[in-house]
């Protein structure tokens, strides 16, 4: 039978009436079927490697299982094992848990070569997931993008280190293998994401928290290189410190002991439960979060950009005004930080963050926080990726919801999410319903991303100019829409760059 087709803009691409190749794509695992929904079509729960279980447990990942029949892509797969307490209830956990998910334009075929955008999620390297509906992709997919998110091995799961299991590697990487998850999904997507209309010369990592920590460590370990063309880090911190990997093993070896395991084989036939709560209490045996292990990860971020070592691709880097949310309980209690600090940067603190003199220890203390760990940070390592050549555009978050200003200090850490991805549920927290005034930042935002993706330039017809940081420019999101500045805030970094010790 004949095809008819139809081409629709702005998206150069094709719908043919046949039917499967609307919602059907071919893997190199096995055919994949997604839903149609308002013009985009979703598919869910794409096995990217294989159940990291059993023998699997702490290994590096390996190649989904092929499948026969059309797996059916219709939602997302569990989260990977993690404390429920922030986990939508409706979201399931289980150790296997190494899906990604993927939206595009429903009139996106092979061939169409649309720019991707892979997200990685937040959460401390021990909590978050791929699978929560706020992350859906549906909206910047409409902006003509192909959207992906992924799960990645989190806790003791993800990034954990033990004398057998550095003999086991015989040399090679070990430790971080919820970094490893992401680098095989990125190298699922070099391989497969041109039969779902993507182009995988066009992608772009963009991460938020812990994910942004992890864009930051992609660009930094060789394995990434050449799996994507740009980046965006969204609150990534920038002066992390992994764990050598002797320490990593030492913590390794204390949950081992807490859990009543010998060796390594009785740590595989643990629980998954057994391993997520065993010795929560005891700092000696906590997940390191990253390993420098001397192969995937070689040295920390800041200094592989020290040396220009980094991934050379445009970067988008940035932080939000209100980041000390991280932080409340410090907040709210905030003597005896402050106390901890020498008296000369006290009082200079104070004269620059409470120039009206209101004497609030806390308000101040939180924007020490915020700049020290965050905004601060993110400046110097944008100072050392200019070096390199490469585009670098600089933002700063401080917009608040319409029906929340006034009652919030400013741009918690996370919130700069619901504008990126468009997603307006109704704060359960504020018990604020978002207005038109906000879906405008989101569409500036989306608008500023997915340019970004598509140019490795986020400029564009109808929204602010955003200047290249050359001398530490940034555009500032605020209301009523986004501004340069220049210079940004340079005496406040330059203080706590230099005179404040770490918080």
């Amino acid at each position: 039978m004949k095809k008819r087709c139809a081409y629709l803009l702005p998206i150069a691409a094709i719908i043919c009436t046949s039917g499967a190749m609307a919602q059907t794509v071919v893997t190199r695992a096995g055919d994949v079927r997604g839903v149609t929904s308002a013009v985009i079509t979703s598919f869910k729960g794409i096995p990217y490697a294989a159940p990291p279980v059993g023998a699997l447990r702490w290994k590096p990942p390996q190649p989904p299982l092929p499948w026969q029949d059309v797996r059916a892509a219709d939602k997302t797969g569990p989260a990977c094992m993690q404390p429920r307490d922030d986990l939508d209830s409706r979201v399931a956990v289980s150790e296997d848990c190494l899906y990604l998910n993927v939206w595009r334009s429903a009139a996106a075929q092979p061939g169409s070569k649309l720019p991707v955008m892979v997200y990685i999620h937040g959460g401390g390297f021990v909590g978050g997931t791929a699978s929560d509906a706020s992350r859906d992709g549906t909206n910047l997919a409409r902006n003509g993008v192909i959207v992906v998110t992924l799960n990645y091995r989190l806790g003791r799961f993800g990034w954990f280190a033990y004398p057998e299991l550095t003999a086991e590697a015989a040399g090679g990487a070990t430790g971080n293998f919820g970094l490893m998850d992401q680098v095989a999904a990125l190298h699922w997507v070099r391989d497969n994401i041109a039969a779902f209309g993507g182009d995988p010369a066009r992608v772009t990592i963009f991460g938020e928290s812990a994910g942004g920590i992890s864009v930051n460590a992609l660009m930094s370990v060789p394995a990434a290189r050449g799996l994507f063309r740009a980046a965006i880090t969204q609150s990534g911190l920038g002066r992390n410190s992994a764990a050598p990997l002797q320490a990593a093993e030492k913590m390794g070896a204390a949950f081992a002991k807490a859990a009543g395991a010998s060796d390594l084989a009785a740590l595989r036939n643990l629980p998954a439960e057994t391993v997520l709560n065993t010795a929560d209490d005891d700092p000696k045996a906590q997940p390191p979060g990253l390993i420098l292990d001397g192969k995937l990860m070689q040295a920390n971020i800041e200094q592989v950009f020290a040396k220009g070592a980094q991934a050379e691709v445009p970067w988008i880097v940035g932080s939000n005004n209100y980041e000390a949310s991280l932080y409340a309980d410090r907040v709210a209690n905030p003597d005896a930080t402050l106390a901890a600090l020498p008296e000369n940067v006290r009082s200079r603190a104070f004269a620059l963050y409470d120039p009206l003199k209101t004497g609030s220890k806390g308000a101040v203390l939180a924007l020490l926080l915020t700049d020290k760990n965050f905004t601060e940070p993110a400046r110097f390592l944008a100072r050392l990726h200019v070096r390199s050549g490469a585009p670098v555009y600089r933002y700063f978050f401080s917009y608040v919801p319409e029906k929340a200003r006034g009652r919030v200090p400013g741009a918690a850490h996370g919130d700069e999410l619901n504008y990126v991805f468009g997603q307006f549920n109704p704060d359960p927290k504020l018990k604020i319903k978002f207005t038109d005034a906000d879906k405008r930042m989101a569409a500036l935002v989306e608008g500023y991303w997915t340019n970004f993706a598509r140019a490795s330039d986020p400029n564009g017809w109808g929204l602010p100019p955003w200047p290249r940081d050359k001398r530490d420019d940034v555009l500032v999101l605020d209301w009523p829409g986004a501004h340069p500045a220049r210079g940004f805030r340079k005496r406040e970094l330059d203080f706590v760059a230099h005179d404040v010790p770490k918080l």
